[in-house]
């Protein structure tokens, strides 16, 4: 064999023996995906206060349900405390439903429905009247399907309330925008000028299992 074949037979193992070795590294150093795990998503129960229409309350759950994928009204209403009754005002502690309510939220959020007034206490007064309450990420909130005065809400008002009291059970705090469910009412009603969640509530809400658009 002449020395001119010797060489290219040469070059050509260590060209083959670079190639495999490019390969093995390009092999180890491709990234793992990371694992998706799906997130948990704590049910929402609805309970309504004796009185409370039954069909108004499925009405509300079906419109929940649209923007959240695990909703569910409970058969029976529940009674309402008397013990947070305050008769010279005719209206319920607001403060004292959500207490109540929170024996029913393991594992859940849990939404209150009532047709009575109900209050808490504010630098205005111990018994304003409000449209409904929920501490921020509690997960537990309850509405009142009247205003203090004891007009009625409609349905579009009252489901926006629902969402907007739904909000701070999952974590907001008011919105600064004006147009948002999550702004701050400020002692007045601005239903008729919220059509939906600002871009960053919205977000936020999908992050813990809501569906909105």
């Amino acid at each position: 064999m002449s020395r001119f074949a010797i060489i290219c037979i040469v070059l050509l193992c260590l060209i083959s023996c670079n190639n495999e070795n490019t390969g093995e590294k390009e092999k180890n150093s491709k990234v793992e995906r990371p694992i998706q795990v799906s997130k948990s998503i704590l049910p929402i129960h609805i309970y309504r206060y004796e009185t409370f229409s039954r069909t108004k309350a499925e009405y509300l759950r079906v419109e929940l349900q649209k923007v959240y994928p695990s909703v569910a009204l409970q058969d029976s209403s529940i009674e309402l405390p008397q013990k947070y009754y305050f008769k010279p005002r005719n209206r319920y502690s607001g403060n004292g439903l959500l207490r109540d309510l929170s024996v029913y939220k393991k594992n859940k959020v849990v939404l209150g429905l009532t047709n009575q007034v109900i209050y808490q206490a504010n630098k205005l007064s111990p018994t304003y009247g409000i449209f409904g309450v929920s501490p921020v990420g509690a997960h537990v909130a309850v509405i009142s399907s009247i205003y203090p005065s004891g007009k009625k809400h409609t349905d579009e008002h009252l489901v926006k309330l629902m969402l907007h009291e739904l909000g701070h059970a999952f974590g907001l705090n008011h919105c600064k925008d004006e147009h948002c469910y999550m702004v701050d009412a400020e002692h007045g009603n601005k239903f008729s000028k919220t059509p939906s969640f600002c871009k960053r509530c919205r977000e936020f809400l999908n992050k813990q299992g809501w569906t909105l658009k």
